[in-house]
């Protein structure tokens, strides 16, 4: 025992409260739950049983209380003087019998109509029999009759019989098949009554009221308590007047009498003292307890639930201290790896101190990579206006305008559009206040770039354009073609016996510029492209090269954007250049 305690003493803090609340809620499941479910069962299986026989009764209540006013409303052809007056004449005696059989017909049938069956929704039909001249008088269908069925059959029918020998008391009839007024046999029940003169207290004939079995279902509820519950209807003669299974309606209630055998089945019973049919509702048990099954499991789950929150507390309040250390050492982790926008946001206890700290520093940290980024752009925009400025452009476009005004006092025209276009140039090279100018800008220096050219090698080689016209508004890097068009003259062109052709082609693609500038000349070799980039160019207006243009669009555009080269020996030069559409009030983003 001694030995027992000193464990328990030893265990760490994390370890008791699990194991003092699982003695708890364990504890707890077993009383709790155990006396829960004992009472449960006991008063509750008692309720169900009782409210199951409560509505079997209903049933019969609301079954007799429908076919009450049925009763009644055999007696009125008692009540009616004109219907009785028909009842009591003899048309032998009557100058037109059949005249005035037809005219009693519709007297009959509009009192039916009027007077009968507006008194409830259950009538299926209604006919009236005189006996005296052995006819019926009046019907609520008048479409069909089985006549050789009247003339032959119906007044041998059982149930006819009854009515006549309870000499005027209401009879109810169960379910029997509809001969007379159906095609089909339409399964019926029917109240009836033999009509006596309340003066001779002879028989004048009957009333027979048919009642539709489906539209007698609607007098009861759901009689459905649990899935497989089954209710039955049987007449006093014994023959099923509703089922589940229609097949069986009509059909005598030894049908049913299997389902009564089993042990397994609770069978409730109600009778009616107005026409002694029963109301037999049969419910297998174990459904009938399911609810209480399911209560049952509930509280089980509900007290295991509780036991599982029980140690997930206890676990959470031992881990409380160290989980805050988990979260600081895997924010590390990622600022290690190279995540400086990390925030360690841990705002209680010693460690949320020491997070606050490393926040502040990990702010710092990326407003000093913020400023280094800053200075490393402006770095790379003076060497770019270093490269465009190797000696004092103003001075030299001013020196070039005096003697472009000298060449044309002297008439030297040649002289004159060669120092025009020579100006042109150093004009767009002292642009600094952007990296970007527009295409028409770009595409007029190449204009004059290539004319100087070509003042230079006369006329050895020509340039065509194939530029969209709404892409000259678009902005793009300054400088982007004439490193190409400079690559084509001075490498393509070197040395070849024909007149070379320069192509700059400049169209839309989705929401991107391609810029293709195509040649005729030499090519290049795999070997000579790659060396390609490496090269500087001898020209002092632009020493950027095709290798410092690839590196600035993709600098400046990013991934998708750049230079590519397709080129082969004696069959010419194609670059491509893709840069995105940089609308003109565009100041440094891309669109």
């Amino acid at each position: 025992m001694t030995r027992f305690k000193q464990s328990l003493l030893n265990l760490s803090l994390k370890n008791k409260l699990i194991i003092a609340f699982s003695c708890f809620i364990i504890t707890s499941f077993f009383i709790i739950g155990g006396t829960l479910s004992w009472l449960y069962f006991k008063s509750n299986k008692e309720m169900i049983l009782d409210a199951t026989e409560k509505n079997n009764k209903q049933i019969i209540n609301n079954i007799d209380n429908s076919l009450n006013p049925l009763l009644r409303l055999s007696m009125y052809p008692l009540q009616d003087k004109e219907l009785l007056q028909i009842l009591r004449k003899d048309y032998s005696t009557v100058p037109y019998p059949k005249l005035e059989v037809s005219q009693d017909f519709d007297n009959v049938n509009q009192i039916i109509k009027n007077s009968m069956l507006l008194n409830t929704d259950l009538i299926e039909s209604i006919v009236i029999y005189q006996d005296h001249n052995r006819l019926i008088i009046g019907r609520s269908n008048t479409d069909l009759i089985n006549n050789t069925y009247f003339e032959n059959e119906f007044m041998k029918e059982p149930y006819i019989q009854e009515i006549l020998q309870k000499k005027g008391l209401a009879v109810s009839i169960g379910v029997h098949p509809d001969k007379l007024m159906t095609s089909n046999n339409r399964m019926v029940i029917s109240i009836g009554r033999s009509i006596i003169d309340p003066n001779t207290y002879d028989n004048l004939g009957l009333i027979l009221i048919n009642i539709d079995i489906d539209k007698l279902k609607s007098v009861w509820s759901n009689t459905n308590f649990t899935e497989n519950t089954k209710f039955y209807l049987i007449d006093e003669s014994e023959h099923v007047i509703y089922s589940p299974n229609s097949s069986q309606i009509g059909q005598a209630s030894s049908i049913i009498g299997e389902e009564t055998k089993h042990s397994t089945n609770y069978i409730i019973t109600s009778s009616s003292k107005v026409t002694n049919w029963k109301a037999v509702t049969i419910i297998p048990k174990n459904e009938l307890f399911h609810v209480l099954d399911f209560m049952f499991k509930t509280i089980i789950i509900s007290l295991l639930v509780l036991l599982v929150l029980a140690i997930f507390t206890s676990i959470r309040i031992a881990t409380s201290v160290t989980k805050p250390l988990a979260i600081l050492q895997r924010k590390m982790k990622r600022v290690s790896q190279g995540d400086m926008n990390v925030v360690i946001d841990i705002q209680h206890g010693e460690v949320g101190k020491i997070s606050i700290t490393i926040d502040h520093m990990l702010e710092d940290i990326r407003g000093l990579i913020q400023r280094i980024y800053e200075e490393e752009t402006e770095k790379r925009r003076l060497e770019s206006l270093a490269l465009q400025s190797q000696i004092k452009p103003h001075f030299i476009y001013n020196t070039i305008n005096v003697i472009k005004w000298m060449a044309r006092i002297q008439g030297s025209t040649g002289i004159e559009e060669a120092l025009t276009d020579f100006s042109s140039i150093i004009k767009f090279t002292t642009k600094t206040e952007s990296e970007y100018t527009t295409f028409q800008e770009e595409v007029d220096f190449i204009t004059s770039y290539t004319r100087i050219l070509d003042f230079r090698y006369l006329n050895k080689f020509e340039v065509s354009y194939d530029i969209e016209p709404n892409i000259l508004q678009y902005k793009t890097l300054k400088f982007l073609i004439q490193p190409i068009v400079e690559n084509a003259v001075f490498h393509g062109f070197d040395g070849v016996d024909y007149k070379g052709k320069l192509l700059i082609h400049i169209y839309n693609q989705g929401d991107n510029v391609v810029v293709v500038v195509s040649d005729n000349g030499r090519g290049m070799s795999m070997l000579e492209q790659d060396t390609l980039d490496s090269k500087e160019t001898v020209d002092q207006f632009n020493s950027i090269g095709i290798k410092n243009v690839r590196k600035r669009v993709e600098l400046y555009f990013g991934e998708g954007y750049g230079l590519w080269i397709d080129s082969k020996e004696n069959e010419g030069t194609k670059v491509t250049i893709i840069v995105p559409i940089l609308k003109n009030e565009y100041s440094g983003d891309k669109e």
